[in-house]
């Protein structure tokens, strides 16, 4: 079925490197939907952006995904994720010289309209990740980023391909729920116009069936260290890695 956003979204033939199990560029690369066809590890990454209001209160930017993502379409996601392309990853074996988290950037840029210097990411982790759903299976290594800020990011542009709605919750409302203290969290929804760019914010509810599912205990991890972040303590430095088999692949 032709989308709106079909050359635009998640493009079929986009090379990845493939992974070994110890997360280290191999050299062999492959397009997107062999990958997730076939389910090879590969290389992606997070950036979570938080930031304290006027009242000290900490918030944290999600994204609901776009319903044409060839994975968890229209699930609630952390602010900003996105694959690195054949040769951009750190360690790769292709030689291309691609400087360290130039592809982060470039997300930042595409999903958000969001421009930040390199230094102001902050690595907080290493996770390996896996799950399947109709005729695909996703294993990544995710490099996980922090971008503490010290207000709210301004002048976001949502590319409406990627992003259904930027959402705002406050962090200690997102650990609760994904603690399992509490049934659904308040937010302040922003639906991404067509053209592009975020609409008027609105009152909303965020339940867990909403957000894309771990069973690692990611969600939680990450609202406790951006807070330790915003409160100025050192976030240090974590894996999430559960015990994988490599099946061939």
């Amino acid at each position: 079925m032709s989308t709106p956003y079909a050359n635009r979204v998640d493009p079929p033939d986009e090379p990845f490197e493939l992974l070994g199990l110890d997360g280290q560029p191999t050299g062999t690369v492959k397009p997107r939907h062999a990958v997730h066809r076939d389910g090879d590890w590969h290389g992606a990454f997070h950036v979570w952006i938080a930031w304290r209001d006027r009242g000290g209160s900490p918030f944290v930017l999600l994204q609901r995904r776009s319903r044409w993502k060839d994975t968890m379409a229209g699930m609630v996601d952390v602010s900003v994720g996105g694959h690195y392309r054949a040769g951009e990853q750190p360690g790769s074996r292709l030689g291309r010289g691609e400087p360290a988290r130039s592809a982060v950037l470039r997300e930042l840029r595409e999903e958000l309209g969001l421009a930040v210097r390199a230094e102001t990411l902050v690595p907080v982790g290493r996770r390996w990740m896996e799950r399947a759903g109709p005729g695909w299976i996703d294993r990544e290594v995710q490099d996980i980023y922090a971008l503490p800020l010290t207000a709210a990011p301004d002048g976001l542009a949502p590319d409406a391909a990627e992003v259904e709605a930027l959402l705002i919750v406050e962090l200690p409302d997102l650990r609760a729920l994904v603690a399992g203290e509490c049934k659904m969290a308040p937010v302040w929804e922003l639906p991404v116009r067509v053209e592009g760019g975020p609409d008027a914010p609105h009152e909303a509810t965020l339940t867990v069936d909403q957000l894309v599912p771990v069973d690692d205990g990611y969600w939680e991890r990450m609202t406790k260290m951006l807070l330790w972040l915003l409160a100025g303590v050192p976030a240090g430095w974590f894996e999430l890695r559960r015990s994988v088999h490599d099946r061939g692949r």
